[in-house]
C-alpha cells in the first residue's frame, strides 16, 4: 500500500469520523429536544391534574359550607319565629303590667 493509499484511507476515515459526529450530534439535540417536550407535557398534565383537584375540593368545601350556612339559618329562622310568638304571649301580660304600672303613677 502507497503513502497515497494510506492518505486516501486516514482521509475517508477522517471523513467518515466527522459524518458519524456530525449525526450523532444531531441526534443528541432530536432526543434533548424531544426529552425537554415530554417534561414540559408530563409538567402540564400534572399541573392540569392538580389543578382540577384543587378545583374539586374547593368546591365540596363551598357546599359544605353552605350546607352548614343553609341549616345554621334555618335554625335562626326557627328561634326567631320561637322568639317572636313567646313575645306575642306575653303582650298582654305586658299590657297589663305598663297600665298598672301607669295607674300606679297616677294615683301617687
Amino acid at each position: 500500500m502507497g503513502k497515497a493509499e494510506i492518505l486516501h484511507e486516514i482521509k475517508t476515515s477522517e471523513e467518515q469520523v466527522r459524518v458519524m459526529t456530525k449525526e450523532a450530534e444531531e441526534k443528541r439535540k432530536q432526543l434533548q429536544a424531544e426529552g425537554k417536550r415530554a417534561a414540559i407535557q408530563k409538567t402540564e398534565a400534572a399541573e392540569s391534574a392538580m389543578r382540577k383537584k384543587l378545583e374539586a375540593e374547593t368546591a365540596e368545601a363551598q357546599a359544605r359550607t353552605d350546607l352548614r350556612k343553609k341549616v345554621l339559618l334555618q335554625e335562626g329562622q326557627k328561634r326567631a319565629e320561637a322568639l317572636t310568638a313567646s313575645a306575642r304571649k306575653r303582650v298582654p301580660e305586658a299590657k297589663e303590667f305598663v297600665l298598672t304600672e301607669f295607674e300606679r303613677a297616677a294615683d301617687a
